[in-house]
């Protein structure tokens, strides 16, 4: 139907099926300081695709640029797939000790070593045009190929991560609806009552902090939410705390107050 209308009227409808603009004054606060520490910082943004509603803690960290770390073999599999690289969830990429690991395997683990293989594959020139073609980020796969996610120039916020999200969930970003029907094949699942998180972690370093991610969709009943949680830590806090399960537990932390609304 789309195609019939003229190109004003057209360009309007896109823009208003897109994400809309996160607001302070228009979300909902959730109510995490009981979560706050000395040890780290922390930011908690969710989306409610239903109501298209934003909930969220601290909004000072929600624009800020981070390394993506492992979030990033979100969008790393779906370049994988759309290239033909990775065929579906059982793909295998490595050699040896590593011959059996698949591609649900080495994304539910965050096994670098079959993501560097992948890259390798992909290769510089399309690694670039799809990080530039998704808008991820700062769009800047450098300067590694193998490690630009980890340590090298690209930058996402966590609203970037909820945009870009927001395109997978709704099929925006021009690929094959096999390529993004195996993607959520792959999320891990973490069960919380009443809520189901199909989340990816991620945790890197950057400025002399430790970065932790957990990104993904969420279920509750018939509706369906997207999120991203970012935490920093300084250095000297390092094994002061469970990091690594702290994301998640702030993410749970964060539904169970949304659901009080």
């Amino acid at each position: 139907m789309c195609k019939f209308i003229s190109a004003i009227v057209l360009a309007l409808f896109i823009s208003s099926c897109g994400l809309p603009k996160f607001q302070v004054e228009k979300a909902a606060f959730l109510d995490l300081k009981k979560e706050e520490s000395s040890l780290y910082s922390f930011s908690v943004v969710i989306y409610d695709l239903k109501t298209e509603k934003y909930f969220y803690y601290n909004d000072s960290l929600l624009n800020v640029p981070f390394s993506p770390a492992s979030t990033f073999k979100i969008p790393n599999t779906l370049i994988g797939l759309e290239t033909g690289i990775l065929t579906d969830s059982t793909t295998k990429l490595l050699q040896d000790s590593m011959s059996n690991l698949t591609l649900k395997l080495a994304f539910q683990h965050s096994i670098v070593p079959y993501y560097q293989e992948l890259a390798r594959r992909i290769g510089k020139k399309n690694m670039d045009t799809y990080v530039e073609r998704f808008h991820y980020g700062n769009e800047k796969a450098s300067p590694e190929l193998t490690t630009f996610w980890l340590n090298g120039d690209l930058r996402i916020s966590a609203l970037q991560q909820i945009d870009f999200l927001y395109k997978i969930e709704k099929q925006k970003l021009g690929l094959r609806s096999e390529t993004y029907q195996t993607l959520m094949e792959i999320f891990e699942l973490r069960r919380s009552h009443p809520f189901n998180i199909y989340g990816k972690t991620g945790w890197g370093f950057q400025d002399g902090k430790d970065i932790g991610w957990l990104v993904g969709f969420a279920e509750w009943g018939k509706s369906r939410y997207l999120f991203a949680t970012v935490m920093t830590s300084p250095g000297e806090a390092y094994g002061k705390f469970d990091f690594g399960t702290k994301r998640i537990s702030l993410t749970e932390a964060a539904f169970q107050e949304m659901f009080k609304h």
